[in-house]
């Protein structure tokens, strides 16, 4: 998925929005051992960025949340 791809879906705003989650969810994950709940929910969310559902069904790795880079305003 292309960041093109990205801002057809989303605008700036929600991009932005939507990073700063998945940077909460990495800064969570880091902060707490592999076992505690929060890091789990936060690996659990940072896989959903991360991987992209085509529509056959198959899954894509696709880091394009961290490619974004949201110009202008909503």
């Amino acid at each position: 998925m292309t960041t093109q791809v990205v801002y057809r879906a989303f605008g700036p705003k929600q991009v932005r929005q939507l990073k700063e989650v998945y940077e909460c969810a990495r800064a969570v994950k880091a902060k707490y051992p592999e076992s505690h709940i929060a890091s789990k929910a936060a690996k659990r969310l940072i896989d959903a960025f991360e991987a992209v559902i085509q529509n056959d069904g198959t899954v894509l790795d696709v880091n394009w949340l961290t490619e974004a880079d949201p110009q202008g305003t909503a």
